[in-house]
């Protein structure tokens, strides 16, 4: 574990985090925290909201270690995948100094967190297949590179990356791989889990906001080597988790056969979608997708994505990079969403 230790800031190894009132007790007569112990204004299903909750996340990480065959020690929960790659950055890049390599296209947050906290980002193009270009990526590591950010099925290309290739890289990079899986769950394999108990230098974030449905509650989960954990928990806010997102999402975790279904329905609609699209004169190319959306190459991609605007249809354009400036990113949709997509791409068309 040396090796990781490393890459640590001093400062947040030598930190003393911040002790709260229920760092050691969860139960008794609470007089610790200046809470209101008469309770709270409001009343709801979920008990003592006039307590804080739990810093450890006991329940959430025992309820998906047990879903997910992960040891509780290896699971960290977030405020969505954003708060985990906000911690990432803060522990192992000292700002102003440390630089971090993004593949592009993908998912814009990585830049902007990175930004926030004064940490350089170097960009790497992904190849003709938007899969990973190792040489260059090895070739733009210096020995201020802390990081590197990888989006497995990837934003908004869809595709998976070669699990071989992120293999490569954890191997040579002495640094820390993050890997963000927040689609996994519609492609059903291609996963990097697995490889956690290799890897020690190995972030893989996920989320409850995409297949799980509960994109508003905002719950994002990573699994790491325990040292990394242990990191997470040391500089994170002490009750970042309330008692409402925590039990919703053991709510949903108990009924994950119900998220499996939703999944298969929303991959059978992705593929009606992809083949009325594909009827379509203006579209050039439909992107492989292992993801819950589709990249769409169209002659006009910019007058089609104002025309739908003005029919209240919302799609994302992407002109981030050069290769799908004529792109656009179209989530699957309800078969009644779908429909009228269609509709009106016939009526344009």
């Amino acid at each position: 574990m040396k090796s990781i230790e490393k890459l640590v800031r001093k400062n947040i190894l030598n930190l003393k985090p911040y002790t709260s009132a229920r760092d050691k007790f969860q139960d008794g007569i609470f007089l610790d925290a200046n809470e209101n112990a008469f309770g709270s204004v409001v009343k709801s299903s979920v008990k003592n909201l006039n307590r804080y909750p739990d810093p450890h996340q006991k329940n959430l990480r025992k309820a998906l270690s047990k879903h997910i065959n992960i040891p509780t020690e290896k699971i960290f929960f977030g405020v969505g995948s954003d708060e985990i790659i906000d911690l990432s950055i803060r522990i192992f890049c000292e700002p102003g100094k440390s630089n971090v390599i993004i593949p592009s296209p993908t998912y814009g947050m990585y830049k902007v967190a990175c930004e926030i906290n004064d940490v350089k980002v170097k960009s790497v193009p992904l190849d003709n297949h938007f899969d990973i270009n190792i040489e260059q990526v090895i070739q733009a590591v210096d020995e201020n590179t802390k990081m590197i950010f990888l989006c497995s099925p990837n934003n908004p290309t869809g595709n998976l990356l070669s699990a071989n290739r992120i293999k490569k890289l954890a191997k040579s990079f002495e640094g820390i791989i993050f890997l963000d899986e927040a689609y996994i769950d519609f492609a059903q394999s291609g996963s990097f889990v697995n490889q956690i108990e290799i890897f020690d230098n190995v972030i893989i974030s996920r989320t409850f906001s995409k297949a799980w449905g509960l994109a508003g509650v905002r719950c994002g989960y990573c699994i790491a080597d325990e040292f990394i954990i242990n990191l997470l928990f040391k500089v994170k806010a002490p009750y970042t988790l309330n008692k409402l997102t925590s039990n919703i999402v053991l709510k949903a975790i108990s009924q994950s056969k119900k998220r499996d279904e939703i999944v298969q329905r929303i991959l059978r609609k992705k593929e009606n979608l992809v083949y009325q699209l594909s009827q379509l004169k203006f579209v050039e190319k439909i992107y492989p997708s292992d993801a819950n959306f589709i990249l769409v190459k169209m002659k006009n991609a910019e007058s089609v994505f104002d025309y739908l605007n003005k029919n209240k249809i919302r799609v994302r354009m992407r002109s981030d990079d050069e290769r799908i400036k004529d792109c656009l990113r179209i989530t699957v949709g309800t078969e009644k969403e779908n429909n009228l997509l269609i509709k009106l791409l016939k009526e344009f068309e």
